[in-house]
């Protein structure tokens, strides 16, 4: 009778075990670049950044592993303390420069919000002849104005931080052509800049933010995905595993502002690990 109730109680206990595993979440605090530049390009369109973490955020929120604070909040947070607030500025800035990562004010950060991680997300348009990044609105002005045509490449640089051992746990970085064929990247018309923007949500949404995240619940439940390897050559380098993807080309948005023939262009997803 000893060793039935034994029994039970191991069941049980390891019931209840399984059940906290699964309940634990981890809190994040994703800072893009950009979190305080607020409608201060051309278009007053949301930078490039604060878009993939908005998507971020929410892909974290829709699960019950990782929680992150919005935006609001942390802006919130910070105009109520102003010296935290220069100081994450000033931090977000010269890790969009030069990639330095500032420790101590990004554990200044996690700790508003009770989190021992912080997400950094940088993106910004690599001009390789000038050596100089600037942001995508930038660019889509300038080229415009001046009706350049460039082979533009947009990179978006994601970093994870333990915070609390002063580590970096992962970092990604993913690279994505803005330039058509042609080489032009422009916008005469504003329906044309509204164009690429619905096109840089539609990637964000759809195949970046989900590649980042995934990465990210990886490392905090290494575990919960399956990988299958692909052996493309394709950029990050690594093991990839694969998704169907509904994003459409920007050949797209083109074709529908012109009310031409609409031929559906459907891609796949790469999740880097």
């Amino acid at each position: 009778m000893k060793k039935i109730f034994g029994i039970i109680f191991l069941i049980f206990a390891g019931l209840v075990i399984q059940q906290r595993a699964e309940a634990l979440t981890f809190n994040v605090v994703v800072l893009p670049v950009d979190l305080n530049r607020v409608c201060e390009n051309y278009y007053c369109y949301p930078e490039v950044s604060e878009i993939v973490a908005e998507d971020l955020i929410k892909y974290f929120n829709s699960t019950t592993k990782v929680y992150a604070p919005s935006l609001f909040e942390v802006r919130k947070t910070l105009s109520g303390n102003k010296q935290l607030q220069a100081a994450v500025e000033n931090a977000l800035a010269k890790f969009g420069r030069t990639e330095v990562i500032d420790f101590p004010v990004m554990k200044a950060i996690s700790r508003q919000f009770s989190a021992n991680s912080v997400l950094l997300v940088s993106n910004s348009v690599v001009i390789e002849d000038a050596g100089i990044k600037r942001n995508v609105w930038e660019i889509l002005e300038l080229s415009s104005t001046m009706r350049i045509s460039y082979p533009y490449t947009m990179e978006t640089n994601a970093v994870l931080l333990d915070t609390v051992n002063d580590l970096v746990m992962w970092s990604g970085s993913y690279k994505k052509n803005l330039s058509d064929s042609s080489e032009n990247f422009i916008a005469q018309k504003s329906s044309q800049s509204y164009a690429r923007l619905s096109y840089l949500r539609a990637y964000s949404e759809d195949i970046l933010a989900k590649t980042i995240a995934q990465n990210v619940i990886l490392r905090f439940f290494p575990k919960t995905v399956n990988p299958v390897v692909d052996k493309k050559d394709i950029k990050p380098s690594g093991s990839y595993f694969r998704y169907e993807s509904t994003t459409p080309s920007l050949n797209k948005f083109q074709e529908k502002e012109e009310n031409s023939e609409q031929v559906d262009n459907y891609g796949e997803m790469i999740y880097g690990i």
